[in-house]
């Protein structure tokens, strides 16, 4: 049998355990596409790999078959599938290096540790740190995952096997097990190809939330528990004889079902159906975990003592919870089995109160719930005490009632506390007929017309008032209902949940004072009382300069500060990465981003007000993206203080949280970093030495950045021609749309910032992760040596800035000019389409010439070698994609309405959806 493209991955430098693996699926991919009489295919994809200067015109002239949407279909999908497996393969991969990496792993938590303990902590220090430490994952339902649960799935199981296939056979497969494995590839990857990559219709907010719990269910719920064995054991290891509680330092939250951020298909209702869904996940994992530990525990009195608190405990719950009568004779001998089996009647029948919530409605009728995790936690440290205190140590302090107890400690009964998110201006439309009902202005004045003085007295004065603003019984229109009632479902889980169900309200597009204050007083009305966090979100460059001052004007608002000191005086700050990048460019971003943590920082010492940073950073480094723990280890000196949140967004999850290695590799690099920077990261003093330097380059570059994509009044045309944008918004891969509502498809103002950066990703030019750099670099620099050292040494010196080069590196290798050539080259008139792409490539050069000096490095990511193979082995293979994809976009202008929504539009979907996979990236 043929493999698909004869891959020679050793060509590239790649590891030899890696090339293996890519040949195999290669070849198995061949094989399968054989068997479904798909020879045909082959050809044509090694013909267009050879193609070495393409011109998709010549091509459709020298190959008919690429006229028919069919065949560009089926053949798009061939190059899906094969980079899926190469993805597959680089995963597995990655949990191979690190399992064979002897000693400590480097950015591991043992290391992490080890250097605490060389930098002069005691056990006691140690301690107080730990008691510091706070870090906050939240998944985000952000439409950047191209992928199916259902291929998921098949990609997950492929790449089990293929680490079967190389390894010892299970003690449950037959004694003949040589080349079963593989045999269960190819079944798996036939079953593939004959699945539908695109779904039929756009997902929907229930099927996001069931894709965010497909991640929670596989990985995240026992991965969690992992990394606070690895600090108790790395604490053990060090502090030999010393004592450590480690507190539940990692939980997570999410955005699924609760962003409602421009998006009007999250409803009130769906947010508490969410919250169900989350309740039954949690109370299903521990049920199945206990019934495992029930099998297990079977310890007799006959042999072994047990705890007088643990009879007492069993004779409890034998006089108020309906056991079989059977159950207590069969295991009169085994109280652990029956204090389980306790526990196990008491978690089934919250299960089956959840689930009649979701479907009914009905909450009565279940009387043996545990009306807080609190109390199945004490059930469960019962068992652990009273196994310490006889001869079971090992039992109690190791394996999987440890884990259990951890993950419930961490997932609670609510397993992810869910965020709600709105649009500032929404509150305001809210506000302006609330106040209209409650004849609180002047007959013709409107809240949103007030300036920010005057909304700021009225605000504080209807905080300080208790009466309602809306009679009982008001309807008023969608649009206040819509804002209002999700405020009744906060405090409705609030009061029938648990109080972690949602404890954050993220506002939008936060400008000023009175948006969080519009927050407070639409919460007063719904009744819920000071302990909702409210978190501005600042996400344009000028917003983002303007915190620290927005801050201290919040702060010094009476009725906020009564707010927050009802609260426990913490204050959560969210600032987007995505926005800020579309606003000003990569460079002005990253500073006005860094320099806002220094003001955050200011700002809380200052005023003596706790503030935790929420980073929403997203998938490509234009959004933020890049490794997050050199980003932690980057914050300036002195401005972390342990307790920090960052969004998981899109194919992002996928990737990270897909296999539970690759999720705890992830993570222990964040916790490692964490422990690191709460304990003094950074270089001191480098933002008031490289901060006018700084402040040069990101007004320089921001020009620059600006007067290509704001100011050039035929950009927008440009991109709409040179990029896929108009067809990314066809992509059934979320339930939000691409753009703000109320927005046309005619500027880039009213584009959000993912499917901004998804469509220069699929072009192959990623811009937005290096556009304005050069300019602003080698302006500065000038001629000046001088000039240029100080550039150098900031490289080395600073975390920061050398973390920025190293993003940007990235960016700029993973751009493919010849490519981008040829997306611009469809752009009409044509000198459009030459002067804007020359002014892009120009940038690129000097941004490559500038980084390159200042690294002194000879080649972009010269010390990335691998990450440099995997570019270069991929790109040959990508430009079939992107000469079908030109194809496709030079046709569709002369297609009936009739046939682009038909097989030309799922060939274009499924050439969108084969870029993503080999760029491993979306928006």
């Amino acid at each position: 049998m043929r493999s698909f493209l004869n891959l020679e991955p050793e060509a590239e430098g790649l590891s030899p355990e890696l090339s293996q693996d890519l040949r195999t699926l290669d070849r198995l991919l061949g094989k399968v596409l054989t068997c479904q009489k798909r020879e045909g295919l082959i050809d044509l994809a090694r013909q267009l790999v050879a193609e070495r200067s393409p011109d998709p015109q010549r091509l459709l002239e020298e190959i008919p078959e690429l006229k028919n949407p069919e065949t560009i279909r089926e053949l798009a999908r061939a190059f899906t599938v094969l980079f899926q497996l190469l993805n597959v393969a680089e995963q597995k991969e990655i949990v191979r290096v690190n399992r064979e990496r002897r000693g400590v792993r480097r950015e591991s938590i043992s290391e992490a540790v080890a250097q605490l303990r060389s930098r002069g902590c005691d056990a006691d220090a140690v301690r107080q740190l730990l008691s510091r430490i706070e870090i906050t994952p939240t998944l985000t339902a952000h439409p950047t995952e191209a992928k199916r649960k259902a291929v998921l799935d098949k990609l997950q199981s492929i790449t089990l096997l293929l680490a079967d296939a190389q390894g010892t056979p299970s003690l449950t497969e037959p004694l003949n097990t040589e080349g079963l494995a593989l045999q269960e590839i190819e079944r798996t990857l036939t079953e593939l190809w004959q699945t539908d990559e695109m779904r039929e219709t756009r997902l929907t907010v229930e099927e996001e939330v069931r894709n965010a719990l497909y991640f929670f269910e596989r990985t995240i719920m026992e991965v969690v528990p992992w990394l606070h064995q690895d600090l108790e054991q790395a604490l053990r290891d060090q502090f030999p004889g010393e004592e450590f509680d480690v507190p539940t330092f990692l939980t997570y939250r999410s955005w699924v079902g609760g962003d409602r951020d421009g998006n009007p298909n999250v409803t009130a209702d769906i947010t508490w159906r969410t919250l169900l869904e989350h309740r039954a996940m949690a109370v299903e994992v521990y049920l199945r975990r206990v019934e495992g530990l029930r099998r297990e525990f079977t310890q007799s009195v006959k042999l072994v003592g047990v705890s007088e608190e643990l009879l007492q405990s069993v004779e409890e719950d034998k006089a108020r919870l309906p056991f079989h009568a059977f159950q207590l004779q069969r295991y009169s001998q085994e109280p652990y089995v029956v204090k389980l089996l306790g526990i196990e009647i008491r978690l089934r029948e919250m299960l089956e109160q959840a689930r009649a919530m979701i479907s009914v409605g009905r909450r009565g009728g279940f009387d043996h719930v545990y009306k807080a995790p609190e109390e199945l936690l004490a059930d469960l440290r019962l068992i652990q005490r009273s196994f310490a205190a006889n001869m079971a140590e090992s039992v109690a302090n190791s394996g999987r009632l440890p884990h259990l107890i951890r993950q419930v400690s961490a997932f609670g009964f609510h397993l992810a506390t869910l965020d709600v998110r709105q649009h500032s201006d929404e509150h305001a439309k809210a506000l302006d007929e609330i106040f209209l009902a409650a004849r609180v202005l002047p007959e013709g004045q409107r809240y949103s017309e007030l300036s920010e003085e005057e909304k700021l007295r009225l605000l504080t004065a209807e905080l300080e008032n208790p009466r309602p603003l809306l009679p009982v019984g008001h309807e008023g229109s969608e649009v206040c209902r819509r804002v209002l009632d999700v405020f009744h479902v906060i405090r409705r889980a609030r009061r029938e949940l648990t109080s972690r169900s949602i404890v954050a309200y993220v506002i939008s597009m936060t400008h000023g004072v009175s948006d969080l204050l519009e927050v407070l007083v639409l919460a007063k009305e719904a009744g819920i009382p000071h302990d909702l966090d409210v978190v501005p979100l600042f996400e344009t460059i000028e917003d983002l300069h303007g915190c620290g001052d927005l801050l201290r004007a919040l702060l010094a608002n009476p009725a906020y500060s009564q707010h927050l000191e009802a609260r426990g005086g913490f204050q959560e700050v969210m600032l987007g990465y995505s926005d800020s990048s579309k606003d000003g460019g990569f460079l002005a971003a990253n500073w006005a981003l860094q320099s806002t943590l220094e003001d955050v920082a200011r700002v809380s010492k200052e005023t003596g007000v706790p503030m935790r940073l929420f980073h929403g950073r997203g998938g490509t480094v234009g959004r933020g993206g890049g490794r997050a723990n050199r980003a932690i280890l980057s914050q300036p000196a002195g401005s972390f203080s342990g307790r920090i949140r960052f969004t998981e967004q899109g194919e992002v999850i996928s990737f990270r949280y897909s296999l539970p290695p690759i999720a705890h590799r992830h993570l222990e690099q964040i916790v490692s970093a964490v422990l690191l920077a709460a304990h003094g990261a950074g270089a001191p003093g480098a933002e008031a030495r490289y901060g006018e330097v700084m402040r040069e380059l990101e007004e320089r570059s921001r020009q620059t950045y600006r007067s290509l994509v704001y100011d050039d009044p035929d950009f927008w045309s440009f991109y709409t021609q040179a990029t896929p944008i108009e067809h990314i918004s066809l992509l059934p891969i979320a339930s939000r749309p691409v753009f703000r509502p109320g927005k046309a498809i005619s500027g880039i103002e009213g584009l959000r910032a993912i499917p901004w950066n998804f469509a220069w990703v699929q072009s192959r030019t990623t811009m937005v992760g290096w556009y304005g750099l050069g300019t602003a670099l080698q302006e500065y620099a000038g001629d000046s040596e001088e000039r240029l050292e100080t550039l150098r040494q900031m490289h080395q010196e600073w975390p920061f800035f050398r973390t920025v080069l190293a993003n940007a590196q990235l960016e700029l290798a993973r751009a493919h000019l010849q490519t981008a050539r040829m997306y611009a080259a469809r752009v009409q008139p044509a000198e459009l389409g030459t002067r804007l792409q020359s002014v892009i490539e120009d940038e690129h050069r000097r941004s490559v010439e500038m980084v390159l000096k200042i690294t002194g490095q000879r080649d972009l990511l010269e010390h990335a070698k691998v990450v440099r193979g995997t570019i270069h082995f991929r790109n040959p293979a990508v430009m079939p994609l992107s000469v079908m994809q030109v194809s496709l976009m030079n046709a569709w202008e002369d297609l009936s309405e009739e046939e682009q929504a038909g097989v030309w539009r799922e060939a274009m979907l499924q050439s969108i959806a084969g870029i993503a996979a080999a760029m491993q990236s979306t928006g």
